[in-house]
């Protein structure tokens, strides 16, 4: 075939060279209009792959943040908790998104929940899983904290190492707060128990509920409801059968301290 070929490759690679992004159908084209030459464009594909020919389109990949490059460095290192075992509140928070269906279409959830104590100190509703998203959901809570402990220095925030939470606007702002930042292994969501086991219980719960929501609006105030519930009304084995409100402010009142419900 290559002898028989051999004037048709010539031509064809001169294309090539001057036109590199083309494809066969406009190397038909120039084949046809340039040289007067018809090519099926079954051959033509067929020739151009045994050529080494055909166009190499570049999937381009979003390039990886200072924070994803330094967590592929790190592996295992970078998970905190790892390295500490909580042993009070406000001492680790957790982080995670989730979507949720409802007539109106889906959202997401993000949350910011203490670890030790299981209450939920930040989220937000969004119709999207943006970097907002779970900046919003950060802010709230570091309100929260602050309101009964001053400044969150060396508060250990975890998290997944999803996009949003590597993002360069995430780590810049956690950081600034004096927060120490900790991501779960690649493929790990045993990693953040404490949030898994949150997204589950309110999903068996809540599920059917919130799908009844017709507009974002109508949800929003559903999943309000549902946190209210989950942080002031729902007993808790893990707490000695306390609501996270209740074992929190115990917790705080020890230290002179108190945490109102969160809106």
């Amino acid at each position: 075939m290559k002898g028989r070929h051999e004037s048709l490759q010539q031509m064809i690679r001169e294309i090539v060279e001057q036109h590199p992004g083309y494809g066969y159908r406009r190397i038909q084209i120039a084949l046809a209009e340039g040289h007067k030459v018809q090519v099926n464009h079954k051959l033509l594909k067929k020739l151009l792959s045994l050529w080494g020919l055909q166009l190499q389109r570049r999937i381009r990949r979003p390039a990886r943040s200072v924070a994803r490059r330094l967590l592929d460095y790190l592996g295992r290192r970078a998970n905190l908790l790892f390295r500490l075992q909580s042993s009070r509140c406000l001492q680790v928070v957790v982080s995670d998104l989730t979507e949720i269906l409802y007539r109106g279409g889906k959202a997401y959830l993000a949350v910011h929940l203490d670890e030790f104590g299981k209450m939920i100190l930040g989220w937000r509703l969004s119709a999207s899983a943006s970097v907002s998203l779970v900046l919003d959901s950060f802010h709230r809570a570091i309100r929260k904290i602050r309101s009964v402990a001053g400044e969150p220095r060396g508060l250990v925030v975890h998290q997944d190492r999803g996009s949003v939470y590597t993002s360069d606007a995430y780590v810049r702002t956690v950081s600034s707060r004096g927060c120490l930042l900790s991501y779960s292994r690649r493929g790990e969501p045993g990693d953040n128990a404490v949030n898994e086991a949150f997204f589950s219980r309110l999903k068996v719960e809540w599920a059917d509920v919130f799908y009844e929501a017709r507009t974002f609006g109508e949800l929003q105030r559903l999943v309000g409801r549902a946190i209210a519930y989950y942080n002031e009304e729902r007993y808790h084995s893990s707490l000695g059968y306390r609501t996270p409100l209740a074992f929190m402010n115990d917790f705080l009142t020890s230290h002179q301290q108190r945490v109102q419900a969160v809106s």
